[in-house]
């Protein structure tokens, strides 16, 4: 196997120029995130079954001809587990793709886990068995080995085959169509804007607090998000979600009870008084928290659906992981409560097919 390393504007430039003519390309990205919000672009990977390149982005300053290879809606985008690259595209390059197709999706219609590894598909599908020792290596370290290039193009040179197999089995099977829309759906909610007055949402156990406790971990939260965003810092280096909950249940006054509280060191010194002000401001009450244990019905709505996934699941050999998933049946169930106006999943698209006539005659 034979590759071009990209690391200069005219190369790459050569090579999109090639790329303009193809109608699908497998991509890849080998990124680092440890201690900040956004991923670093360690390594971009691209073949379109002729061309395989792998892209050093340490130097290269004007994308914009490979930007607009991947605006390109005609040509589809082949990727493995795509949600954590798309998010590198979407950083780095200020697009959101379309026309994507995700090998992980594609297998689990052929009853393959939907967290199945690239390695086992290329292994299962391909016949091949890859050398997945560089892994954790270090992807911003210079110079490269020549073993971790040639790790990093079988992360497309395989990819291309492999979405190629997977969608002739798809087709055969029926189920090619019905992929598509997965990716999509996958990919349209990956793109969805987080709003930082929802972060508090994802604290863990935030469900626990009583309102006015809810309403000050909301303020923290957004605060928190905002600062994280703008300094490109991960959520949990600026304050480790557990304090944060805890400060907002306790409501300190003095940087002394927020240090009894777990905040220490370097964010007392930087965070300490801006916490302390954010608490010392009036408060509303955020509304409860309602889970999915808080509808009343919800075990009957939960039976009912993984009942009617399981005869789905025997009549059609789909994966039952890949039929339903817990934040379906809370949409579902929010929506049978008028929470919600928007049809879930559940009822639209190739799942509706499936499912509405049998949750409907229960509605």
């Amino acid at each position: 196997m034979s590759y071009q390393f990209i690391s200069n504007d005219l190369a790459l430039r050569q090579l999109c120029t090639k790329l303009q003519t193809s109608h699908s390309l497998a991509l890849d990205t080998e990124f680092i995130r440890t201690k900040t919000f956004y991923p670093r672009l360690a390594l971009l990977q691209v073949y379109d079954g002729q061309n395989l390149a792998i892209v050093d982005p340490l130097y290269i300053e004007n994308w914009q001809p490979f930007i607009e290879i991947l605006k390109n809606n005609l040509i589809e985008k082949y990727f493995h587990a795509c949600s954590e690259d798309i998010e590198v595209f979407s950083h780095y390059f200020n697009i959101e793709l379309e026309n994507i197709l995700d090998s992980q999706i594609l297998a689990s219609f052929l009853d393959n886990p939907l967290s199945t590894g690239y390695a086992t598909l290329v292994n299962k599908y391909l016949a091949i068995k890859l050398d997945k020792s560089e892994t954790l290596t270090d992807w911003l370290q210079r110079p490269l080995t020549k073993k971790q290039c040639q790790y990093a193009a079988n992360d497309v040179f395989y990819l291309y085959p492999l979405i190629l197999k997977l969608k002739s089995l798809l087709f055969d099977k029926g189920w090619l169509n019905a992929a598509y829309e997965e990716c999509q759906n996958v990919v349209r909610r990956r793109y969805l804007p987080i709003q930082p007055s929802n972060a508090y949402l994802s604290i863990k156990n935030a469900w626990q607090l009583r309102p006015i406790q809810l309403g000050y971990l909301k303020k923290l939260a957004s605060w928190r998000y905002d600062y994280a965003k703008t300094h490109d810092i991960a959520l949990n280096f600026v304050i480790h979600q557990e304090i944060l909950w805890q400060i907002a249940r306790y409501q300190p006054k003095s940087l002394a009870e927020l240090s009894s509280l777990g905040m220490k060191g370097k964010a007392l010194r930087l965070f300490g008084d801006k916490i302390l002000a954010i608490l010392h401001q009036t408060c509303e009450s955020a509304e409860p928290i309602k889970r999915l244990v808080d509808y009343p019905d919800y075990k009957i709505w939960s039976n009912l659906i993984k009942q009617a996934a399981n005869e789905i699941s025997m009549q059609t050999g789909l994966n039952l992981d890949l039929l339903v998933s817990k934040r379906q049946i809370e949409q579902f169930v929010k929506w049978h409560h008028h929470e919600i106006t928007e049809q879930p999943e559940l009822l639209t698209g190739w799942r509706g097919l499936l499912f509405k006539q049998r949750l409907m005659t229960n509605n």
